[in-house]
């Protein structure tokens, strides 16, 4: 038996609530290695009293990758919590228990042992995993909007490029992309079965890709204004298709104003714990490739300057979001 393939981890994609009490466990073991599985599961405060353990749950193998094989089950528990753990038997025969603590051979210290069992201490509807039926049915499309179609010529950045150009892209050119290119190939998306549209950003940002926010209550001028979202919305719902917007709030651009008052006033900005510097003044060493200089000295998104951190630990920030 491979037990160093055994895998499971609690309060995750490997074990949650599903319904208001029922969970879905899951168990991951090497490939046609394991004959069987069977869950352990029941009350924690009963395993002595009520022995569960004696009434194993045979689980089922749903599926199989080049590596491994995955098990699945679903269990209830009548009082709103569960310790649980597996018994898994091998092909040629052989048995091991597999808990919170790593696997045992079938030994009654073990399986009688409580702190071997892995836990959901209780069935918190809050934590309940709650998916919309809609998503289910939702093929989404995701839009890059400065490289989807250009609707609009008199949005056009200074410098954009011919759209049929036959250069290859550079990270920096501006192609003319915008909402309204969009609108006008809704109908193509419809065809294609398209009931779902996953935005990449666009807030007001001073980059071609606009995760380098500068406000997140405007559109940026190069795809449009408020009125051509609101149109562009009313056209996607009025055709059966949800629209998802990305909004960035790991880092801002350090073209926004919150960014510009640290540069301005190191310290002493009222924003300066609203992100991360290490050492003032806040600065970087431009390099030849404009995204990637390596040693700014103040926490980025990867190692781009050009997108600062925010600290979303403070209050302030908290709240900053929120309200967007």
């Amino acid at each position: 038996m491979n037990t160093s393939a055994i895998y499971h981890r609690p309060e995750s994609e490997f074990a949650y609530l599903y319904q208001p009490n029922m969970m879905h466990i899951r168990l991951r073991t090497a490939k046609e290695d394991i004959k069987t599985v069977k869950l352990l599961a029941g009350d924690p405060y009963n395993l002595h009293s009520d022995a569960w353990i004696s009434r194993p749950q045979l689980m089922e193998k749903y599926l199989t990758t080049d590596l491994h094989d995955y098990w699945l089950i679903e269990t209830t528990a009548p009082f709103k919590r569960l310790s649980y753990a597996f018994e898994l038997t091998g092909n040629s025969g052989e048995v091991c228990f597999y808990g919170d603590h790593g696997v045992f051979p079938p030994e009654e210290q073990y399986y009688f042992n409580p702190n071997n069992y892995f836990r959901l201490p209780y069935f918190h509807e809050i934590d309940r995993v709650k998916v919309p039926e809609w998503i289910k049915q939702t093929v989404w499309y995701q839009i890059f909007p400065e490289r989807f179609a250009n609707g609009d010529t008199t949005n056009d950045p200074a410098g954009t490029l011919p759209w049929d150009s036959n250069r290859h892209p550079e990270r920096q050119d501006f192609f003319g992309g915008d909402l309204e290119g969009v609108i006008a190939h809704l109908d193509h998306l419809v065809e294609l079965g398209i009931n779902g549209i996953y935005f990449c950003p666009i807030f007001k940002a001073h980059s071609n890709h606009k995760y380098d926010t500068i406000d997140y209550k405007e559109i940026d001028p190069d795809f449009g204004d408020k009125k051509t979202f609101k149109r562009l919305v009313d056209a996607c719902h009025a055709r059966g298709i949800k629209v998802m917007l990305d909004a960035v709030f790991n880092h801002m651009g350090d073209t926004s104003p919150q960014w510009q008052d640290v540069l301005a006033n190191g310290e002493n900005s009222k924003y300066a714990d609203w992100f991360h510097v290490n050492q003032y003044p806040a600065v970087y060493t431009q390099t030849d490739d404009f995204e990637f200089s390596g040693d700014a000295s103040y926490d980025t998104f990867a190692f781009t300057p050009h997108m600062p951190k925010l600290n979303t630990a403070n209050p302030e920030v908290i709240n900053f979001l929120l309200d967007i």
